[in-house]
């Protein structure tokens, strides 16, 4: 179970340019969802498609890939899952196992074919799991990204390996159900990632539970 007396620890150990990232767009998302009813919605997705094209590339997320226009496709992918997208975000990480499966499903083919060949859907959505999680951590902030750092340092019984780059979807969400019931029944660390967001961010919702978890594992025991 996560020690949520080393979260602050850790947090001051996360480098500082990885948490400014995130909050050029989680700082915007607040301030457009409270008068707008998604950031993928007509008026805001090209504007979610800028910010994060100037995120994705300095998290590596599109390297070693094999489409040769990645950015092209998270245009077309974002266009492609505003509706499953706002179906989602209502949801927080504690909620995680009410969203509709369907759309979760959906949002993983569609971020994940950005590295595959020429953008094309694995009909095993098998897919790099950064590929998918990168970018939903940002418009989302309720999943880990999983990098090779996170994986590396997750407990064993969640079963993903460091080295294990692509995962399927259905292994993707048994990872996020352990972990969003691990975290439901530890009522301390959700009150501590509360007031942590709360300092931060100024509002009590929505709350990035992924991107505390994902700054968690990310620092080295």
């Amino acid at each position: 179970m996560m020690d949520c007396h080393q979260l602050p620890y850790r947090i001051q150990k996360f480098p500082n340019r990885y948490f400014l990232n995130f909050d050029y767009i989680w700082r915007w998302k607040i301030e457009t969802d409270a008068k707008n009813p998604s950031i993928l919605d007509a008026k805001h997705i090209n504007e979610t498609y800028r910010r994060l094209t100037k995120i994705l590339p300095k998290w590596q997320t599109y390297r070693n890939g094999e489409n040769s226009d990645p950015l092209s496709t998270l245009r077309d992918s974002l266009q492609n899952i505003s509706d499953s997208y706002n179906q989602i975000c209502e949801y927080s990480l504690l909620k995680f196992e009410e969203i509709p499966e369907k759309s979760l499903e959906h949002i993983w083919h569609e971020l994940g074919r950005v590295k595959e060949f020429e953008g094309k859907k694995n009909e095993r959505g098998y897919y790099y799991v950064i590929a998918v999680c990168k970018p939903l951590l940002l418009i989302w902030g309720q999943t880990p990204a999983f990098d090779s750092k996170v994986r590396k340092n997750l407990p064993g019984k969640y079963g993903i390996l460091n080295y294990k780059f692509k995962i399927t979807f259905h292994e993707w969400y048994e990872l996020m159900t352990k972990i969003s019931r691990e975290l439901i029944n530890n009522n301390d660390c959700v009150k501590l990632i509360n007031d942590l967001n709360y300092e931060r961010y100024g509002v009590s919702n929505p709350v990035p539970y992924g991107r505390y978890l994902d700054i968690y594992y990310w620092i080295d025991r």
